[in-house]
């Protein structure tokens, strides 16, 4: 799938509706007055955020996030245990 060009960014999960829903909620999180919708810890009002998908369904949104939580989570996935070789 192409990074840019037309309908890139609604390919993503990133359009019209995911922009309007992050306008919608960019005044109360720039107030201070959201959670992380992952850690549930205060988003700090200036601080940057991202309005964060469903892991399993991009079609869902979980809420605003802070940006650390919302693009680590592909870390958060079980790892594979290797042992060491000797």
């Amino acid at each position: 799938m192409p990074r840019y060009g037309p309908g890139a960014t609604t390919k993503r999960g990133y359009g019209a509706h995911h922009q309007a829903l992050r306008r919608s909620l960019a005044p109360a999180v720039a107030a201070g007055g959201v959670k992380c919708a992952r850690c549930g810890f205060r988003i700090a009002p200036g601080e940057d955020w991202d309005l964060g998908h469903d892991r399993n369904d991009r079609s869902r949104y979980l809420g605003p996030e802070h940006v650390g939580c919302n693009r680590d989570t592909n870390s958060k996935k079980p790892k594979r245990r290797q042992s060491r070789r000797w």
